[in-house]
């Protein structure tokens, strides 16, 4: 049997686009660190299998994750118990991984869960490249998702499976709410149930989606016009949705109800008060300004992408405030979209403004930039395509057509540039909105990724078997020493701000005060810089070393 090129030819090429993806990623995916939360998610994997083991009975795996658990806490941490609300997505399958195939090595666990995580995101791009191809046509769904996983930041953090992670199970929810409304049938609305309760279990406001989704699809004309039917299958969702919900949380399992209206009473005490570095001043992460997101969005986000996402967003805004002008009770265009095409917009518009609003109504605490809403990136590169596709229909010459082409092939290759520029570290990319003297006016690697390559700066300058190390920072730099070598790992005493014990200090601009009002992170004068580690001119980290006394 003979294959159809042609018939086949862009599934072939996608399939070639992601082995090569995967592939260079699976190459260099040990240049990556370890990120500051890595051990709590760690902990709060085995805590939930330690759990699950000693439900089941299972005492000697339970007592073996219990001997992990011990051996692995450390002073920065608060017990898992502690947040034990938090989701156990891929956190609880890795640990099981983990003991399972008994890997001790801690360098092979992070490994594999970065490898998973970034398997996912490539997952949920699929998803996405689906969710475009039913609007768009494959070149211009094919743009979208390239620019979906090279976008440098997002990419950066693809590995650290936490806020990337919540953006790829919201990317295949928005894949099963788009299609649900499309075709309102049990399969679909059952698909889009588990996926919007796993979301939900990562990020909890993602509890609007449901709202969204029953809001959705009432205001749609079929539905009204039998709402029987409409009662039926919402009724089903809601139950499937806590079905889901309760099955994959094991925190809800002994008391569903209560469990659940806990994560309301404690969320303010699991919010974070800190003072952050924004536009080169210190301000409270409880009283940000409302343009904070889309400050943030606009500076880290490559400048051709980020203008042509603002078009688009405005065109697309523009049109819905022109149906809803023309809606009329006794006409065929009594809805707000015409057609399933301008049903997607409308899709991805109003889950986009619902969950910025939400942010900006409940003035969320957010900090270092945009990561807890990395999963904006799905609207973001939505609306990228949708300018590109207005201006395409608008233009007949083809010529202007191929400058088009060319113009989205542009986008795709200064998003693949940067990447590649700042590798391993493209979670502190900044555009050319920001100048040298600003660029450092942002928090930059507050997951602390490069302590990786400061200890391994430190060990090539010093072959010391006992090296003391202190940190004018915020960062717990001793998690990232779990990046090492077991033999070199041992050589680090990390003395925390008792400077005087120290041989080096390691200083970033992560501050959870105003370091320059607090002398917290003051460094003291015996000691002086050494090295500055600079990405395309950011700033990473600091070393100063102490003086010889004479």
């Amino acid at each position: 049997m003979k294959l159809n090129y042609n018939k086949h030819k862009n599934s072939i090429f996608l399939i070639f686009f992601y082995f090569l993806v995967f592939f260079i990623t699976f190459l260099n995916i040990n240049d990556y660190g370890i990120h500051i939360e890595e051990k709590f998610h760690r902990l709060n994997g085995l805590f939930w299998v330690n759990y699950i083991f000693d439900l089941l009975g299972l005492n000697n795996l339970a007592e073996i994750s219990q001997t992990k658990i011990d051996q692995i806490y450390d002073y920065t941490l608060n017990r898992p118990s502690y947040y034990n609300k938090y989701g156990v997505v891929l956190d609880l399958p890795v640990a099981f991984l983990e003991i399972f195939l008994s890997i001790d090595d801690v360098n092979k666990i992070y490994t594999l869960k970065h490898l998973l995580s970034f398997l996912i995101f490539l997952i949920s791009s699929i998803f996405f490249y689906k969710l475009l191809l039913s609007r768009y046509n494959f070149f211009l769904s094919f743009v979208g998702v390239a620019i979906f996983i090279f976008s440098p930041r997002i990419f950066g953090d693809s590995f650290l499976y936490k806020d990337v992670l919540f953006l790829s199970f919201v990317t295949i929810t928005i894949y099963y709410f788009n299609k649900s409304i499309n075709i309102f049938n049990y399969r679909n609305i059952i698909l889009l149930s588990l996926f919007s309760s796993l979301s939900v279990n990562l990020r909890f406001f993602a509890i609007i989606i449901p709202f969204l989704f029953i809001f959705t699809s009432f205001i749609k004309k079929d539905n009204l016009n039998n709402i029987t039917d409409f009662c039926k299958k919402i009724s089903f969702y809601i139950l499937f949705f806590i079905f889901f919900l309760i099955i994959f949380w094991p925190y809800l399992w002994s008391d569903p109800l209560n469990n659940f209206l806990n994560l309301f009473k404690n969320l303010s005490r699991d919010l974070v008060d800190v003072k952050i570095l924004y536009n080169n001043e210190f301000i409270s992460n409880r009283l940000l300004p409302n343009t904070y997101i889309l400050n943030w969005i606009a500076i880290t986000t490559p400048v051709l992408q980020f203008i042509s996402f603002f078009l688009g967003f405005i065109f697309c805004f523009l049109r819905l405030i022109k149906r809803f002008i023309n809606i009329k009770e006794k006409s065929i265009y009594n809805d707000f979209w015409r057609g399933k095409n301008e049903e997607t917009d409308f899709i991805i518009f109003i889950i986009f403004i619902s969950f910025y609003f939400l942010f900006i109504f409940f003035e969320a605490p957010l900090y270092n930039g945009w990561r807890l809403v990395y999963f904006f990136n799905i609207f973001i590169t939505y609306f990228v395509i949708y300018f590109i596709s207005i201006i395409f229909g608008k233009v007949k010459n083809i010529f202007t057509k191929r400058t088009l082409i060319f113009f989205s092939l542009i986008i795709v290759m200064i998003n693949i540039n940067a990447v590649i520029k700042f590798h391993p570290f493209q979670s502190i990319y900044f555009n050319k909105f920001l100048s040298e003297k600003t660029v450092n006016g942002y928090e930059g690697d507050y997951y602390g990724m490069a302590s990786k390559h400061f200890f391994k700066k430190i060990l090539s300058k010093n072959d010391s078997d006992k090296i003391y190390v202190a940190v004018a920072s915020h960062t717990p730099l001793q998690r990232g020493i779990e990046g090492l070598p077991a033999k070199d790992r041992k050589k680090f005493i990390i003395v925390g701000q008792e400077y005087q014990m120290a041989d080096y200090i390691f200083k970033n601009n992560i501050s959870e005060v105003n370091s320059r009002l607090n002398k917290k992170y003051e460094i003291p004068e015996n000691f002086s810089k050494v090295y500055t580690f600079k990405v395309n001119k950011i700033i990473v980290y600091e070393i100063f070393k102490k003086e010889l006394t004479r």
